[in-house]
């Protein structure tokens, strides 16, 4: 497929092959279902109707080179639908943008060049159960500190509506979503790396699919993760079972279930 970057316009309108691709309403219909995990709820929020929601949900699918949602199955914290961490990653570049957009506008055009470079992949997940034991609000957000069945600490972020519509504060229990492209390895343990979680884990499989490796990785309970790297970087890291690797992933890269409080 033909590579069609995006670019920024001058009204905050994110295009792709000239195609509108990402506005401030679209920010916030994907905010929206980040909250409620449904489509109809977050076009009632958006104040859109829900054929207008869908027309632009698959508008934004059909011309980005990664799934912005995805279906995810019954269980633990419950189905629905979910938005990437590409789409994440995607909205918060356009929040800082959107605070600095008329003084840097041509120079604002280049932090989105780097996220349309990689080719589709699969959809795959890893589920972890956490309790909230700290909550930071940062204007409409929410820092959430979890604490992981393996006792280890991560950062999530969410919408401080999600918390408020799921009746979630400390003590609750909730399931996690953490996508396996979004994480990254490595062989050093160095304390410097501190912007971005950091999972102690032991290598238990590897999957070669062609250009890709898939590392299935043990937490200290037992618990598994995936992590999906490069072929590349798979050789670089000269990666084999029962390696011990730091898994390392961003706030935003997790998805925030359902949960209970205590």
């Amino acid at each position: 497929m033909k590579n069609m970057r995006l670019s920024l316009d001058s009204d905050l309108c994110l295009s792709k092959n000239k195609e509108s691709f990402l506005s401030a309403k679209k920010v916030k219909l994907l905010e929206n279902i980040i909250v409620y995990g449904s489509i109809s709820k977050a076009a009632k929020a958006s104040d859109i109707t829900y054929k207008t929601a869908w027309a632009w949900i698959d508008k934004m699918n059909s011309i980005t080179s990664k799934p912005l949602f995805q279906r995810i199955s019954g269980g633990k914290g419950g189905g629905g639908t979910i938005v990437t961490a590409y789409a994440k990653e995607l909205m918060c570049r356009y929040e800082e943008v959107n605070a600095l957009h008329k003084k840097h506008l041509s120079t604002l055009s280049k932090a989105f060049e780097s996220l349309d470079d990689e080719v589709k992949q699969d959809f795959i997940f890893s589920r972890l159960n956490a309790e909230i034991i700290d909550i930071l609000e940062q204007d409409t957000k929410a820092v959430l500190s979890l604490k992981l069945e393996s006792n280890e600490i991560i950062s999530a972020q969410t919408p401080m509506e999600f918390l408020k519509i799921k009746n979630l504060g400390l003590g609750s229990f909730v399931s996690v979503l953490i996508e396996s492209e979004s994480i990254s390895v490595s062989k050093s343990f160095d304390k410097e790396i501190s912007s971005r979680n950091r999972l102690k884990t032991k290598v238990k499989d590897i999957i070669i699919n062609g250009n890709d490796a898939l590392l299935n990785l043990a937490l200290s309970n037992g618990e598994m993760i995936s992590a999906q790297i490069t072929h590349k970087s798979y050789e670089n890291l000269k990666v084999k079972k029962e390696d011990e690797l730091l898994a390392i992933f961003k706030a935003y890269s997790i998805t925030v279930l359902d949960g209970e409080k205590k």
